[in-house]
């Protein structure tokens, strides 16, 4: 009994991060951004490269010409799995989760981690988002990390 109620659990939360992944690829590409869902880059299988595998493998490319976006709905410790996409680019962790540690979340900027949070959680009083750094919304995201620091990964 157990067993079946544990599959049922995995199975929910399996097709909540689908959904979520599913909404960030629509909002890529309603946005007109280059994008590239679970490449395969050397065992690894980032949820989002910017804005080509191509791009990210190149040799001779700067740190601003690539990023990797990683989605996952609840964090808790999974979020250092995270850190093994790191490509010599910008990495960006988006969430919905409202229940990061304060310390989890500095431990994230000490790795690199951007988390990209909806604008509530962020404005949130129940969360520890506000006041972050490496913690952004939606909007910024794709205002300034992608239109204004990455302007080629816009597609024309």
């Amino acid at each position: 009994m157990d067993a079946t109620f544990l599959s049922a659990s995995q199975h929910r939360k399996s097709r909540a991060g689908r959904s979520f992944e599913q909404h960030i690829s629509r909002l890529l590409r309603d946005g007109r951004i280059a994008f590239e869902e679970q490449a395969v880059t050397g065992g690894r299988r980032p949820d989002f490269v910017l804005p080509s595998l191509v791009v990210l493998k190149a040799k001779k490319r700067t740190f601003e010409e690539a990023m990797v976006l990683s989605a996952k709905t609840t964090l808790r410790e999974r979020w250092k799995q995270v850190t093994m996409e790191k490509f010599n680019c910008a990495l960006f962790l988006a969430t919905v989760d409202d229940r990061v540690s304060s310390a989890a979340i500095d431990d994230m900027n000490n790795q690199g981690i951007h988390l990209v949070v909806p604008e509530s959680l962020k404005k949130s009083k129940e969360t520890c988002y506000n006041g972050k750094t490496n913690v952004i919304t939606f909007r910024e995201f794709f205002d300034e990390e992608i239109s204004l620091k990455r302007p080629s990964c816009r597609q024309i």
